[in-house]
């Protein structure tokens, strides 16, 4: 029965493709440059948040400052970014996957 993907579940996926983006670059990059790679890598990772890429969906992408920030901001004159913490979203997956990104690295070893 189809049922709906969870939030490590849409996680996973995502950490996946961008190892497969990596995989997909270290193999069609060379003779490109440091900075022609990167770009590439780069605008692979924006296509596939604008929802441009086969069997992944476009993800919603939008700031989620500190709680205290609006108020520093304030309090030197400083413009802030809009607050989205009461935001209704399924399957929000940012916040750690700076912390989870080597874990699906497929080269790394189990241990």
């Amino acid at each position: 029965m189809s049922r709906e993907w969870n939030d490590e579940e849409v996680r996973e996926m995502w950490l996946k493709h961008v190892w497969s983006t990596i995989d997909y670059w270290e193999r069609k990059g060379a003779g490109l440059s440091p900075r022609d790679l990167l770009k590439r890598m780069a605008f692979s990772l924006l296509s596939t948040i604008d929802g441009a890429t086969v069997g992944m969906p476009g993800f919603i992408l939008a700031p989620r400052p500190h709680p205290d920030d609006r108020q520093a901001c304030i309090d030197q004159g400083d413009n802030y970014f809009p607050e989205n913490h009461e935001a209704s979203v399924k399957a929000d997956i940012g916040g750690e996957l700076h912390e989870l990104f080597h874990e699906f690295d497929p080269t790394r070893q189990q241990g």
